[in-house]
């Protein structure tokens, strides 16, 4: 069926208008979609929704049309944003228009569906539920759905005797990816869906259940919890690091980013390195892969893991900050990395939770390196810098900048010239 006005092809969705309601045919899952469709007098007329984790931001095209409903007449895909004033955004394709898509509101797919379209915030995609929907079906309160999702931390902090701080730290990581995507969830729906113009038009399937925002934890206990996480050579243990990462918990690990280091570059890689002993394999070690028969090593100051390379390098996870006794005495500026040595005479790898400390030039690396050293001047068990726009005394900064500029690492600057390049 082709639809023509004025000698042109009409986008259906946007143009048409139907004399009588449309039949719901029921829903359908596919693999990453859910769809609804309606017999219209048009034809059939198909809403997409992706399921999340499954199907990314996608617009719809007549390849995609033939996949998941060739015999309608239109496909339209819900978007994950929104297009004010009309709430959620609705790209379509048309069987018998040209392979692009346009865009629609959820008014104008009323005119043709003769009722209200269902809507599913995409953090509230259950597949199940949204396959039971049916018009004039009550709104639904659900949970949010976490991607991925948090049941190992949950399981994790389950087993814990009452008191762990391992329980506490995978429980609130946990709550605090589910309320911040239930707040999200509902922020989202009140200011966009409920606020638009085409709210009447908009049959919304569900809104979230808000459970209340969680407690703060002191840092102390987070950070222990995660270190007893971390330290655990189990495979539950192991999937809550790789949880942890993802869902906003890597302040509170002892070490979270991957390091490079030759030990033949400088004199304190090759001490640090020659410390190494072997290992069970702990959960901190996923993150330098997950083979699981690789022979792990760890450095017995700071319990971060390391492997062996193919190519004689060594790569390690930087701790975020030193557990050390004594005062800051030398910095060395390697080839990739950073040493601090302290005077006791313990060489660590410099703390580190971001992008590679790098001089030379103006930029993050170089602001991060005079930040690390302004840092660990003051305190030597001072976290890693991150790159949250705070300044480095100026002197630092042109050192880092400029000052070192055409240098070749490995160089060693004492605790006195770095004092003085901070105060100058």
């Amino acid at each position: 069926m082709v639809f023509k006005r004025s000698g042109k092809a009409t986008r259906l969705l946007w143009e048409a208008v139907a004399t009588r309601p449309a039949r719901f045919l029921g829903a359908e899952r596919r693999r990453g979609w859910v769809l609804y469709r309606w017999g219209t007098q048009f034809g059939e007329v198909v809403l997409a929704h992706t399921v999340r984790g499954e199907m990314g931001m996608t617009f719809p095209s007549h390849a995609l049309l033939r996949e998941l409903a060739q015999d309608a007449v239109a496909l339209a895909v819900v978007e994950p944003d929104y297009g004010p004033p009309h709430g959620p955004s609705l790209e379509v394709v048309d069987a018998a228009g040209p392979d692009e898509y346009y865009g629609t509101t959820w008014h104008r797919l009323e005119r043709v569906l003769g009722m209200p379209a269902p809507y599913w915030h995409s953090n509230l995609r259950d597949p199940e539920l949204m396959m039971a929907w049916k018009p004039g079906a009550a709104t639904l309160h659900v949970p949010a759905v976490v991607v991925p999702d948090p049941g190992p931390l949950l399981r994790l902090a389950a087993q814990e005797p009452d008191g762990s701080h391992a329980a506490v730290a995978a429980l609130d990581t946990a709550r605090r990816a589910m309320w911040s995507e239930a707040k999200s969830c509902h922020d989202e729906i009140t200011e966009h869906v409920d606020t638009s113009e085409d709210v009447t038009s908009i049959a919304i399937a569900a809104r979230p259940l808000l459970p209340p925002e969680p407690p703060a934890v002191a840092e102390e206990i987070l950070r222990d919890g995660w270190r007893t996480i971390l330290n655990r050579t189990d495979t539950l243990a192991a999937e809550c690091a790789r949880l942890g990462h993802v869902l906003g918990a890597t302040a509170y690990f002892p070490g979270s980013c991957k390091v490079t280091v030759d030990p033949d570059s400088c004199a304190q890689a090759g001490q640090w390195a020659s410390r190494l002993q072997p290992s069970p394999r702990t959960a901190l070690a996923t993150y330098l892969g997950d083979d699981r028969d690789q022979a792990i090593l760890i450095d017995p100051v700071t319990d971060m893991p390391a492997v062996h390379t193919g190519q004689g390098t060594i790569e390690t996870v930087a701790p975020q900050r030193l557990p050390a006794h004594s005062p800051l005495a030398e910095l060395t500026i390697g080839r990739g990395s950073v040493w601090v040595t302290t005077q006791d005479g313990t060489v660590f790898l410099a703390p580190q939770v971001g992008g590679g400390y790098t001089y030379g030039y103006g930029g993050g690396g170089p602001t991060a390196l005079a930040r690390l050293i302004s840092l660990l001047l003051k305190d030597i068990t001072h976290a890693a810098p991150g790159y949250d726009g705070t300044r480095p005394p100026a002197g630092l900064r042109r050192a880092t900048e400029e000052g070192w500029k055409g240098r070749t690492p490995p160089f060693t600057l004492t605790r006195a010239e770095l004092e003085a390049l901070r105060d100058a």
